[in-house]
């Protein structure tokens, strides 16, 4: 009984040490952007919050601050909020362009020493700054908070975008033998879209890709259930259209030659579903599904392997080659397959397999 007395006073000492936070007496962020100005070489941050009104209606709105570094973007923030800033509620860091060209060690060692960030905070790139982008939020054609956060979960979830969030990226941007990505956003008047993947070769930007690219690197990577890819079909004097959307995936990596000449086969297996299809293809005879799978096969291959050509050209190594290698070779030496890396064949081997044709216009 005295033990129990003791332990309860203890939980109440402790509880009553937290610090307590009233919502109408923060500004809960959802949104932080930071963009760097070159000339100035300062970097100016930006937050989007929600005002919350009468009943359930919320307004966001955005406040921004110019600092000598991204570690003094809360400070001067706070200079110009009429409440206390509360990041425990972040949602989405979007990080401009120039601001990732110049590096991004700094903020990057600040979001991953913070305690009160979730792990599951949406990072992303913008093609542009990351104000405007923000500022786009605010006007009535998206008027919602929390949109970025949601358009990168929905893409992961359903769409083309390979699986991302603060934690994924911290474990690639530390790693000495793979690189991070992140997702490239675009505005569009006062749109906001998904345009494709930002690359990173360490701390700073290395190269972006589109969509079609973005699809491939998901592919070769962690797989999906979802997504879609088109690709152009012709036979004959006759041009068409494919929409194939992937319901199933299983990539597996082969490595061949000796470690001083090592070469790597990309196995793609896709059991897909053909959305869209031009009427001059009929897809109920054995000939018209082995002219789609083939064409769909082809264009896959010369695709994958021209853009793992690119990420070779910039020595960068998103998909985890080495990695891969590693696991299969007896005292790997990593330095060694990362100078060979730019000019190792590396090839991709698509097998197609169309288990369902849809329905036909």
């Amino acid at each position: 009984m005295k033990k129990t007395m003791i332990l309860c006073a203890c939980l109440i000492c402790l509880a009553g040490c937290a610090d307590r936070e009233v919502i109408d007496e923060i500004q809960v962020v959802n949104s932080l952007g930071y963009d760097y100005n070159p000339d100035t070489k300062k970097v100016r941050g930006t937050i989007l919050y929600p005002i919350y009104k009468y009943g359930p209606t919320e307004e966001p709105s955005i406040i921004a601050a110019n600092a000598k570094s991204a570690f003094d973007v809360p400070l001067q923030l706070n200079n110009k909020s009429s409440l206390p800033i509360a990041f425990g509620q972040l949602r989405s860091v979007v990080i401009g362009e120039n601001f990732a060209q110049h590096g991004v060690d700094e903020l990057v060692n600040i979001l991953a020493r913070n305690p009160d960030l979730g792990r599951n905070i949406k990072l992303s790139i913008v093609d542009g700054k990351a104000h405007e982008l923000l500022s786009s939020v605010t006007k009535k054609k998206i008027k919602d908070y929390q949109f970025i956060s949601n358009l990168i979960e929905q893409n992961i979830r359903t769409e083309n975008l390979p699986n991302t969030n603060l934690q994924i990226f911290l474990f690639s941007f530390f790693s000495d033998d793979r690189d991070a990505y992140l997702p490239l956003l675009t505005q569009d008047k006062d749109a906001i879209k998904l345009k494709g993947l930002a690359f990173f070769k360490g701390k700073e930007l290395a190269t972006t890709v589109g969509i079609k690219e973005t699809f491939l690197f998901k592919l070769l990577t962690t797989g999906t259930k979802h997504g879609r890819y088109g690709v152009k079909i012709k036979e004959n004097n006759q041009r068409g259209k494919v929409i194939l959307q992937n319901l199933r995936t299983k990539t597996t990596y082969e490595l061949k030659g000796d470690p001083h000449n090592p070469a790597i086969i990309t196995h793609v297996k896709i059991d897909g579903l053909v959305k869209e299809f031009p009427s001059w293809i009929d897809l109920t005879t054995s000939s018209g599904i082995q002219l789609v799978e083939k064409q769909l096969k082809n264009d896959i291959e010369t695709n994958g392997n021209g853009f793992i050509k690119k990420l070779q050209e910039k020595k960068i190594d998103p998909i985890c080659f080495t990695d891969y290698a590693r696991s299969k070779t007896r005292h790997f030496n990593s330095q060694e397959f990362k100078a060979k890396y730019p000019n190792m064949n590396i090839k991709v081997k698509a097998h197609v397999h169309l288990i369902q044709t849809g329905i036909s216009n």
